[in-house]
């Protein structure tokens, strides 16, 4: 008899298709939590530290696409000869989409899981906690803001930001105001999927751009992979609070809808003047109050964003060491219009003509 079973009833989708979705999703999510997933029919699960592999805990056993993968699965350190149990997840067909099965097998006698008490202690204090965090409001909330937004991550989003339409005033705008030249070599914090990296490269210039989401980072290279194999652009996976950047390397610096969820908005804009050249421009666009609760800010995602006003960014710039700096909100309306919007949209943007903020700055000569 198994010591647990759970099973998932995913709509809409067939086995096979489930299959390499929970793959993907296992790929790209554990290194976010210090585990590797190997996939394949020699596949392993590790505990990593960075690049670093600390140790191997599972081994696959089983590998049939649509139907199932099997583990060979070490929960303990103990007795490592007698502690492996069968960890297998099964698909399976139903009227409406695909039953996917969760079996963690027995312990072994070994562990002190074969106590009762003990086996509702894990249960209760080691595996509820996370379940009871992933369907409440607040944690359901952080994972859907993060899934979207934060960190965009998965079919819908990759779909989304490979084409965000509703992006693309502020796209036209940023590049108006930027009129980059080919001499160029512009930095772009926050880059997405790359689709304004992908304009701004039409101009002839080079780019640095930097995303914290894997998935963004690998859809961003595929969107710009002629750039790459040119080599005019070199697209990465980090942090905006630390860039890896050489200091004085870039013209000019933009960043588009990833502000708001910057946590440490002084550092990371220090980090950016820091990556600019003495006179280097400067654009960051965002999104003003006025938008929470609208379909540009919905709920959980405007309560997990951070909103300033005017003042408070061009504060915040200051503070980072930027002179010249600006601060206002052009209507969209026009962008809208210009970038082929459909007439819906084109109405939400001239209804809210001050939903954006941009803030103009740069880095002194001197």
């Amino acid at each position: 008899m198994p010591t647990l079973r759970l099973e998932l009833f995913v709509p809409g989708v067939g086995p096979e298709p489930a299959f390499d979705l929970l793959v993907s999703e296992l790929e790209t999510t554990l290194p976010l939590n210090g585990y590797r997933f190997e996939p394949g029919p020699n596949g392993r699960m590790l505990e990593v530290s960075g690049e670093r592999i600390e140790r191997e805990f599972a081994r696959v056993s089983a590998w049939e696409r649509g139907q199932r993968i099997a583990f060979a699965w070490r929960p303990s350190d103990a007795d490592p000869a007698e502690s492996s149990v069968q960890v297998e997840y099964r698909f399976e067909a139903t009227d409406s989409g695909t039953k996917i099965t969760l079996e963690y097998g027995a312990w072994r006698p070994s562990t002190p899981m074969e106590d009762g008490p003990e086996r509702i202690g894990w249960f209760a204090s080691g595996l509820l906690p996370s379940l009871i965090r992933a369907t409440s409001p607040a944690g359901f909330g952080d994972w859907w803001t993060n899934r979207v937004a934060r960190r965009p991550t998965g079919p819908a989003a990759r779909k989304t930001y490979a084409d965000p339409i509703y992006h693309r005033p502020n796209f036209l705008l940023l590049l108006e105001r930027l009129q980059l030249a080919p001499d160029d070599r512009l930095l772009e914090v926050g880059c997405g999927g790359g689709a304004f990296l992908h304009d701004a490269l039409e101009s002839g210039c080079r780019a640095w751009a930097i995303d914290h989401s894997p998935d963004m980072v690998q859809l961003a290279r595929e969107q710009n992979r002629e750039a790459l194999e040119q080599e005019r652009v070199v697209i990465l996976e980090g942090d905006a609070h630390r860039l890896p950047f050489t200091s004085e390397s870039c013209s000019c610096a933009v960043t588009t809808g990833s502000f708001s969820f910057w946590d440490r908005p002084v550092e990371a804009l220090s980090e950016i003047r820091r990556v600019l050249e003495p006179g280097g421009r400067f654009l960051l666009f965002t999104g003003t109050k006025e938008l929470r609760g609208t379909p540009a800010a919905p709920e959980p995602v405007a309560s997990r964003a951070h909103w300033y006003e005017d003042a408070e960014l061009a504060a915040m710039a200051r503070a980072a060491g930027f002179v010249d700096i600006r601060v206002d909100r052009p209507p969209l309306g026009q962008y809208a219009r210009q970038a082929g919007l459909p007439p819906d949209a084109v109405a939400f943007f001239d209804a809210w003509p001050q939903g954006g903020q941009v803030l103009m700055a740069r880095r002194a000569r001197n």
